[in-house]
């Protein structure tokens, strides 16, 4: 989770997503529950930089919004997630079984999902199991 904080502030202040608005990303296998806390970090350090000017490359937009537009995360048991949906953001969340990993979850796969989202409306539960992947990695309709 550490090391997805790093790529996370990297690309962003990096200047990745102001140079390729389409460019999109994905933080594998790190988790999502650390993303809310980085994300406000990230906005604090943006905007006392951008208040004294010490911000090289320059962004046009906050740190999060780069975020919500370009990134997603994949996260496996994290029961928690389903209480931060709103602040990681429904479209930049991708569940993953690990399958074939030994520590993934399959063949229990449906038990982990409606324990850790079952509380979900289905209809971002959905999201987070099926459609953001297949739209980001463009599987179909």
């Amino acid at each position: 989770m550490i090391g997805g904080a790093q790529w996370l502030a990297s690309i962003i202040f990096g200047g990745a997503c102001e140079r390729f608005p389409n460019f999109r990303f994905v933080l594998g296998e790190f988790g999502g529950a650390w993303v809310p806390f980085i994300l406000g970090r990230m906005d604090h350090i943006f905007t006392e930089r951008l208040l004294n000017k010490k911000l090289d490359p320059p962004l046009k937009l906050k740190p999060s919004e780069y975020w919500f537009l370009n990134g997603a995360t994949t996260f496996q048991e994290e029961p928690v997630i389903a209480k931060m949906t709103h602040l990681i953001g429904e479209n930049n969340l991708i569940w993953g079984s690990d399958y074939p990993h030994p520590d993934g979850v399959w063949p229990d796969s449906q038990e982990v999902i409606q324990n850790t989202l079952g509380e979900l409306e289905p209809r971002i539960l959905k999201k987070l199991i099926c459609d953001n992947a297949v739209a980001l990695y463009r599987m179909g309709d």
